[in-house]
């Protein structure tokens, strides 16, 4: 019997959290998704995906307009990406140097080569990236991409990015109607389950990367010490 009262203490309190959840992102609206994405551009801890897959919720509910939370959204992404992206140009500093520790070295190291062999497409692609995207746009900063290139393709990116998130909620709320807590359960489930599988591919991209970057290493200092020294 205790146990039963605490589940269901546990079960009402998630559902007022959701339905408080709820009328917070109602409130604040459009200008949150934006600001929300945007630094989760620079600042990986912001959750960029669930503000719009939350609004697109509200958007299926009525309180929302599903088109202008897509936009919302890429405008954010490509506001997020760009400030990454001139901090990378920018040369060293103190905000450069966070938000290289942020990315993380390995990252940077990987960001770096793929750029150089996939150029435009990892752009596009590492809007889906969460783990590497900074990296991504940092490497294009400093030198890999010149920014109307980049911008072109990170639009594209953004807005089929925000368009996939926002569809998520939207045809979660869709589908629990009646029940709004049930579907940012339903939507935030499904957007966690993908970003853990992203994470895990993501991250052995990354060592692959890593291992091949110090193979390249290896070979090209076994070349030099089989060179030996110069004649006299």
């Amino acid at each position: 019997m205790t146990v039963t009262l605490a589940a269901l203490a546990a079960t009402l309190s998630i559902v007022d959290s959701f339905q408080q959840f709820a009328e917070d992102a109602a409130a604040y609206g459009y200008w949150a998704v934006l600001l929300v994405v945007a630094g989760d551009g620079v600042f990986p801890a912001l959750p960029g995906e669930t503000a719009i897959v939350a609004a697109a919720v509200l958007a299926a509910e009525g309180s929302m307009s599903l088109p202008l939370v897509i936009a919302a959204g890429a405008a954010g992404a490509v506001i997020g990406d760009s400030a990454a992206y001139w901090i990378g140009r920018g040369g060293g500093g103190p905000i450069k140097r966070g938000v290289t520790r942020v990315a993380g070295a390995d990252r940077l190291e990987a960001a770096e080569r793929m750029v150089r062999r996939q150029g435009p497409a990892l752009v596009f692609v590492g809007r889906f990236l969460p783990g590497i995207r900074i990296a991504i746009n940092l490497s294009c900063g400093a030198g890999q991409m010149a920014y109307p290139r980049f911008l072109f393709f990170d639009v594209l990116g953004a807005i089929v990015w925000a368009g996939q998130a926002a569809l998520l909620g939207y045809f979660a709320g869709k589908a629990f109607a009646d029940q709004l807590w049930v579907a940012f359960v339903v939507a935030f489930a499904v957007t966690g389950l993908v970003a853990g599988f992203v994470t895990v591919k993501e991250r052995a991209r990354v060592r692959r990367e890593r291992e091949a970057a110090a193979a390249e290493r290896a070979e090209v200092e076994g070349d030099a010490e089989g060179a030996g020294p110069p004649a006299v």
